[in-house]
């Protein structure tokens, strides 16, 4: 009885590694992001730092934000799919970048001139939001970004306690005026050019 019980359970073990040496890879493919880089300089050769770029996916229209730091440089981890490359008001500075699981440089890319006569027809604007939570843009943290982020909040919760709600203001002002009441005899009258 023994004896088949552990072969039962070897069997079992056997067969959960296997299993999960199938899945790992699976797993691995599906969650793959590639690290594109590059760097940002204005028309006259300068180095633009402390810009937000966009990578927005040509599919989905999902946006990545890839900062430049003070050389100019830029990265963004990325899933696969086909990008624009977008300054901080919309106007496409690469096109059609595919992605893949590789990481790659895209180069050097320059700011268009102040009337370049694309600007107006690829602005970009901040619609409503959509997502309501509470820290959206951490979504594509990764590295030192996110664990420098959470020590710090884990700090802050050590030091000051957890996150308490905010007391209700007592007499809100209105935004808008209120609209006077109309009087008793003005609601009974008709008004004027109407016939009785």
């Amino acid at each position: 009885m023994k004896m088949r019980t552990t072969g039962k359970i070897r069997a079992f073990v056997i067969g959960g590694a296997i299993v999960l040496a199938l899945a790992v890879p699976i797993a691995i493919r599906a969650g793959v992001s590639a690290r594109i880089s590059g760097s940002f300089a204005y028309q006259n050769g300068t180095l633009a730092n402390d810009r937000q770029l966009h990578f927005q996916n040509r599919a989905s229209n999902d946006m990545f934000v890839a900062a430049t730091l003070n050389d100019g440089t830029f990265s963004a981890y990325l899933p696969p799919g086909i990008y624009d490359l977008r300054a901080e008001r919309g106007i496409i500075l690469k096109s059609k970048i595919v992605v893949g699981s590789n990481d790659f440089n895209i180069g050097r890319v320059l700011e268009p001139a102040p009337l370049d006569v694309r600007r107006p027809f690829e602005q970009q604007g901040v619609a409503e939001a959509i997502v309501q939570s509470p820290a959206p843009a951490t979504a594509n943290m990764k590295g030192r970004a996110i664990a420098s982020l959470t020590m710090g909040h884990t700090l802050v919760q050590l030091l000051y306690g957890p996150a308490k709600p905010l007391a209700p203001i007592a007499n809100p002002t209105p935004a808008i005026a209120p609209v006077p009441e109309a009087s008793p005899a003005a609601a009974a009258s008709p008004a004027p050019g109407l016939p009785m």
